[in-house]
């Protein structure tokens, strides 16, 4: 076997290791495998007669009766059942007589698989600490560990308390790196003691299997690295036929590797508490004697209670840290946020103004890639070399955010870039839309304990196996092809910047595109109208420099509604007169009446006037028009209604609403276009409208929904009209259906995860389906159809946000769905699909109707 292939043999072979069973423990305790619920006693450890005097094979198939007594074994049997949680009841007193005495024990359980596990401990507490000054040693020192105010503080007070309540001689605060290396950070020690401060440890120390079982115990304890194991009899569980798991054993024993690593530091007794962040092993605290050493439970707990304190403290204090620089972040994104928002494109927001996208982050470089366009800033690779980075990512990365500090070590190709991108920070905003940071190679020396090649060994047989370092002496290494890594704060406000530009940029996009259409169909279809709705359009113009400043969904909300008062005013004014107008009228009429009876023949200059103004046909027309003027202020206000129901400017937060009053008002609004012309028969609209509660949801955002799925089927079946015959439109007349109904789905449908519902019965849904009988869109767009900027229309008819913000609003803010259903030539259906809040109200069902 060559060196190489050696190498990674004993990597790989130590990361295999079973640690987790190994059939043995250390020899201060006693380990019993028992099947409840009558405690059968299915392994024993073999120490058990050293202790008890009883040999193995008579407890083996006993229940523990045998062993604790009846009285004992009653009072735990009635423990058990009643806390399900064993770590309440640990450390359980027992007293177990042996050959001469009675000696006292603290029982530890836990479960494995479906087996109970009981370990015995020599109780030493009583004689050397009691539990009020136990208590007390403990609150000082958690006390003094949540008082800290910098990292390194909490550091260096956390290893001062665990040597001060264990008495042990040296004691590490150990942290983890991204690529799994440890480095020691903070140091308790004797003094003649050689310092290990700032240190390196490769990953190799620590295989993964062992970082796993860190994970699920907190403390581990090592009495006499010297110890015999001592083996469990017998070797495999009885009823499984596998060795017993033993992860969450005090008296686990240990991996011949690490006790052979132990000795070669000249350790005799050690103990090492986890330090946990997210769920992840952040670190150890890693306690080193050098005489063997029993540590009671009670002290362990402490030491446990105090790691799990600094694993709270740990985020906040972190946190601080970097504060100030956090503070500044925020500015510089701020002003970003506010200079895309201004701009034409985000891209020109983050570039053509100071601070600019290089400023946000302290890298030598930045990019925009754009599908396939590129623009950067800085000292940057090549574009086709940013493409290569690109493409790497989309096939490499299903993540949003992307970051190392070393990125030829998984991209080889960028090794020659180390002078521009050893560094690299992404965000992705949407498919072949990326932001990027580089950063450049930084030359560092790092101080190794020890080489960190770990040597390779033979066996008797000639098999390689591991060897763990037997010096360590400091040992450098200079690192290249690394950048300084990326602070937690950096990559956090490259997320904050993904989500500004997706969300704010994109959707003020969309509303001032949306507004600007809106206006330029006004101005040419409303230019006839009357003084004082022009005067309001002229209103409304002004009030499109005032949007960035205002809330997303409410800003054209607050449009509509300003229409709606301009046009109430006038309206209301015309409105009220007419019935004076009539009334004036008709007394007119009726006086011109007496005249006409009174006066048998008129005179020839009243003949002239009566002949001209058709006196006849006057008296028969005013009051018809007057009617219809009437019904045309009454239509007029029906519009205003709508238009106030479509703005809901009282419901921009989440409330009760009628989805249907939502839906009839923005067809009120698109009414003009679903109407016959000259040139047009109009478009069919079929309503089905189910029995529907109030629906509790975000009522403007959704009726921009509407609005954008009703205007896009206009627009679909108007195109497609312009270029059929009148016959052929009359014939097959082009339609519009919408329906509405409450089905039930599956709490564990992927939109309603993590929602709050209860899993064990459906959840009521609102679907709303819009469809239309127009050419349909092609199978190869319609995975495209909800991407931003992705439209379906020729250029410069349609902006391509619309789907985008309908798709955003339906699943982000309503943890609903939005599906497209279409084939070419049958037409294009959108189905949105909306949980129902648990406390929606009930309304009188809706008839189906059809216009």
């Amino acid at each position: 076997m060559n060196q190489t292939a050696a190498v990674i043999y004993d990597l790989t072979n130590c990361d295999r290791e079973p640690i987790h069973i190994p059939g043995m423990i250390q020899p201060h305790g006693v380990l019993l495998v028992l099947q409840e619920p009558e405690l059968t006693i299915l392994q024993v450890s073999n120490n058990i007669e050293i202790f008890f005097g009883l040999p193995p094979d008579l407890l083996l198939n006993q229940t523990l009766e045998k062993l604790l007594g009846s009285y004992q074994t009653d009072s735990l049997k009635q423990v058990l059942t009643s806390h399900s949680d064993l770590q309440t009841i640990n450390p359980f007193k027992l007293s177990i007589q042996s050959t001469n005495k009675s000696n006292s024990f603290n029982g530890l359980f836990h479960r494995s698989e479906s087996f109970l596990i009981l370990e015995l401990e020599t109780s030493l507490s009583q004689e050397l600490l009691g539990f009020l000054d136990l208590y007390h040693l403990t609150r000082t020192s958690a006390r003094s560990v949540q008082n800290t105010t910098s990292f390194q503080d909490l550091c260096q007070v956390i290893v001062h308390e665990i040597r001060k309540l264990t008495g042990l001689d040296r004691v590490m605060l150990y942290k983890f790196d991204p690529e799994g290396h440890g480095t020691i950070l903070a140091e308790e020690k004797q003094e003649k003691l050689a310092p290990f401060l700032g240190l390196r440890y490769p990953k190799t120390d620590v295989p993964q299997q062992a970082r796993q079982l860190y994970l699920e115990s907190w403390v581990r304890l090592i009495t006499d690295i010297n110890y015999e194991p001592v083996e469990i009899i017998p070797a495999t569980n009885p009823i499984t036929h596998q060795p017993t798991d033993l992860s969450q054993s005090v008296l686990r024993s240990v991996s011949p590797l690490h006790v052979e690593y132990l000795q070669n530091m000249e350790v005799a007794a050690s103990m090492s508490i986890s330090i946990i962040k997210d769920k992840q092993l952040w670190g150890l605290i890693a306690c080193h004697h050098y005489s063997p050493k029993f540590i009671s439970y009670e002290i362990r707990s402490a030491c446990e209670f105090l790691g799990q304190v600094m694993s709270l403290q740990l985020p906040y204090v972190e946190n601080q840290e970097h504060q100030d620089y956090r503070i500044a972040l925020k500015t510089i994104h701020n002003q970003l946020v506010e200079q895309m928002l201004r701009s034409l494109s985000f891209v020109d927001g983050l570039f053509d103004n100071h601070p600019n996208l290089l400023n946000l982050i302290n890298a030598q470089g930045a990019a925009v890639w754009n599908s396939g366009d590129c623009r950067t800033i800085g000292i940057t690779p090549q574009p086709d070399e940013i493409q290569m980075i690109v493409q790497w990512l989309a096939e490499s990365s299903d993540r949003d955010i992307f970051q190392t500090h070393c990125l030829s070590s998984l991209l080889p190709e960028a090794e020659t870039l180390k002078d521009f991108a050893s560094g690299l920070l992404a965000v992705l905003v949407s498919p072949q839309h990326y932001i990027l940071w580089f950063r450049p190679e930084v030359i560092q020396t790092v101080n190794w304990a020890g080489n960190p090649q770990k040597p390779i060994s033979h066996d008797e047989n000639g098999n390689v196996r591991l060897s763990p370092r037997k010096s360590f002496d400091l040992w450098k290494e200079t690192v290249q092809l690394q950048s300084l890594p990326w602070l937690s704060c950096e990559v956090d406000a490259a997320v904050e910047l993904q989500q500004a530009v997706v969300k704010s940029v994109l959707y003020q996009a969309a509303e001032l595109a949306k507004l600007n259409q809106a206006l330029q169909r006004s101005e040419a279809q409303e230019r006839e109208k009357a003084a004082q709705l022009t005067i309001a359009l002229q209103q409304l113009q002004q009030t499109q420099t005032l949007l960035i400043h205002g809330e997303k969904m409410s800003s054209l909300g607050q449009l509509v509604a300003g229409i709606a008062h301009e046009i109430n005013n006038p309206v209301n004014f015309i409105y009220g007169n007419l019935d004076h107008a009539k009334h004036y009228a008709e007394g007119l009429l009726n006086i011109l009446a007496l005249y006409q009876t009174e006066v048998i023949e008129p005179n020839a200059t009243i003949q002239k006037a009566i002949d001209e103004v058709d006196l006849e046909f006057l008296k028969e027309d005013l009051p018809k028009l007057l009617k219809s003027m009437q019904v045309g202020s009454e239509r007029i206000k029906s519009l205003v209604t709508s238009l106030r129901n479509f703005s809901r400017l009282d419901e921009a937060e989440m409330k009760a609403v009628d989805i249907h009053e939502g839906i009839d008002s923005t067809l009120l609004i698109l009414g003009h276009r679903l109407k016959p012309r000259s040139d047009h028969p109009g478009i069919h609209l079929v309503k089905q409208y189910g029995e529907l509660p109030l629906v509790n949801c975000y009522a403007s955002q959704l009726n921009q929904v509407f609005m954008n799925l009703l205007a896009n089927a206009i627009d679909e079946l108007e195109t497609r009209d312009r270029a059929r015959s009148l016959a052929d439109i009359i014939a097959n007349p082009s339609t519009i259906h919408i329906s509405t109904a409450i089905i039930s789905r599956s709490p564990s449908s992927p939109n309603l995860e993590n929602f709050g519902f209860d899993q064990s019965s459906p959840v009521d849904t609102l679907v709303i389906r819009i469809k239309d009988n127009g050419s349909g869109i092609p199978e190869e767009l319609q995975p495209r159809l909800f991407e931003p900027f992705f439209t379906t229309k020729p250029i410069g008819q349609g902006t391509g946000i619309g789907l985008a913000i309908s798709y955003q609003i339906t699943v982000e803010k309503h943890k609903g769905t939005l599906q497209c259903v279409s084939q070419p030539g049958q037409g294009t259906e959108f189905v949105i699909e909306i949980p129902l809040y648990p406390f929606a109200h009930k309304l009188p069902s809706d008839s189906e109707t059809s216009s």
